[in-house]
């Protein structure tokens, strides 16, 4: 088959010159030429998978169950510090151990608090330590994957700075976290009823429905103050606010759906004693792997926003070389010495040139 000369007149332009066309673009290509909204969606996606957001997500939940279990044993020993100087206390709160657990379960939640009481000083002493340590592990694990997200480098910075900050920063991501996981607990049980009936509101009508759903807003509300402080403070840079808020929002409201799910499956899990010994750990890697992942694809859209994208720091390019004479190398033989070698070569030819007209003659 002979090759084409002649130009394509399809490609060809007014003057007669063939254009080289790309290919129409794809579908994916097409919506986000079209709407903003999913090239950022697009964007934060690319973001995430680029910056490895699934590995940080499960990083961050390693460290994060290894805080637990000193965090736990700490308020342990603040409680048994409490629960000691208070007998009538402690019989209540055995009894409402007793009636929330049956069998063996509420048995042995006991016999941890009693325990607990009779070392309160090595368990505050031990679990202090420890949570300290894990906790600004897990703080500063936290900070690294959301500054990922932001294409920064996590290391810089001073070393006792960065500790007091994310000391600062466990301490307030406990307390908000306490809070926003207390208000869905609070709503999903019956407490809110009983108070409703102490108060004379439970013979209202639909106050159930009512009570559920200003829950369910006040939850919202906490889990966006946390969504936007992890947002907002956890990376070294400087976050717009248009952008922060509405990865808050987004979260928030993931969060909500993850808090709404873990409530149901941990009271189906807690009613039978397989599920209250395996359940719990479990419940807890499940639920904070999903948290963390939504904080991930949360900071890669404020990351990708176009006004953070704007604030962006562009790297400064490598600098150019440029060679305006040829380098010989060191095995190469010195140029005197070629000039020497040609010259050489041309005299002998000119003799042996002369040589042969001698002869003819």
């Amino acid at each position: 088959m002979a090759t084409r000369t002649s130009p394509d007149e399809r490609n060809t332009d007014d003057f007669g010159i063939e254009r080289i066309n790309e290919d129409d673009p794809g579908f994916v290509d097409k919506m986000r030429d079209k709407y903003e909204w999913f090239d950022h969606i697009m964007r934060m996606q690319e973001r995430f998978s680029s910056k490895g957001g699934n590995q940080l997500s499960a990083g961050i939940t390693y460290f994060s169950v290894l805080s637990v279990f000193p965090i736990a044993m700490l308020g342990f020993g603040l409680l048994g510090v409490v629960l000691a100087g208070n007998p009538d206390l402690l019989t209540r709160v055995q009894e409402e151990i007793a009636g929330a657990f049956d069998g063996e379960v509420g048995d042995t939640v006991n016999s941890i608090l009693e325990s607990a009481i009779a070392q309160r000083g090595a368990v505050l002493g031990i679990g202090g330590l420890t949570a300290l340590w894990s906790g600004l592990g897990w703080m500063n694990n936290l900070r690294f994957g959301v500054s990922r997200m932001w294409s920064l480098d996590p290391t810089e910075g001073n070393f006792v700075m960065k500790k007091l900050n994310d000391l600062l920063g466990l301490i307030l991501l406990l307390l908000a976290l306490a809070i926003a996981f207390g208000v869905t607990a609070i709503g999903a049980s019956g407490l809110t009823t009983t108070l409703l009936e102490w108060v004379g509101f439970g013979d209202i009508p639909g106050i159930n429905v009512i009570t559920w759903t200003v829950a369910l807003l006040v939850g919202i509300l906490a889990n966006f103050l946390v969504f936007f402080w992890l947002i907002k403070f956890l990376p070294r840079t400087k976050v717009p606010l248009k952008s922060a808020v509405q990865g808050a929002l987004f979260g928030a409201l993931a969060f909500e759906v993850v808090k709404q799910l873990a409530s149901v499956l941990a009271s189906n899990a807690l009613g039978n004693p397989a599920g209250a010994t395996f359940g719990p750990i479990i419940g807890i890697m499940v639920v904070l792997y999903l948290v963390w992942r939504i904080l991930m694809y949360c900071s890669a859209w404020a990351a990708t926003s176009e006004e953070s994208m704007r604030l962006a720091a562009v790297p400064t390019p490598e600098p150019a070389v440029i060679r305006v004479r040829n380098e010989i190398s060191p095995e190469a033989p010195p140029v005197e010495s070629a000039r020497n070698v040609g010259i050489g070569v041309a005299v002998g030819a000119a003799a042996a040139g002369a040589l042969a007209l001698l002869r003819r003659k």
